[in-house]
């Protein structure tokens, strides 16, 4: 099994328990008759096709970049993708300091929201 192949076994699986979904709950959701193609794409056999994987993407709300390159589950080394990073690092650039205190206090509340319905 594919370093890139299994990375996406372990997030389909991740994704789709995070998700409290069963394997045949995803598959009638992608269009297929019975679960056997999740169970072989969690094991790593195979992988997807480009039209399915963006499906699966789409779903779980993560990008086809982060579905095939990011292990999803480790949460604490999530990176971001440079363009956020980016992105975050023009704005704060233009903030005077009172704005970017907001900013932060923003992010750290966003954040406290998260840690709380992740434990749910």
């Amino acid at each position: 099994m594919s370093g890139q192949k299994s990375l996406f076994a372990r997030n389909l699986k991740y994704l789709r328990l995070k998700n409290k979904m069963e394997q045949l709950e995803l598959a009638e959701y992608l269009g297929r008759k019975s679960s056997s193609s999740i169970s072989e794409w969690e094991k790593g056999k195979y992988t997807p096709k480009t039209d399915i994987l963006g499906k699966i993407a789409n779903l779980f709300k993560v990008s086809l970049t982060e579905l095939m390159e990011v292990d999803l589950a480790d949460r604490q080394n999530y990176p971001l993708p440079k363009r956020h990073l980016h992105d975050l690092q023009m704005i704060s650039e233009q903030l005077d300091e009172s704005y970017f205190k907001k900013l932060l206090d923003f992010g750290e509340e966003l954040l406290e929201k998260q840690n709380t319905n992740n434990k749910k």
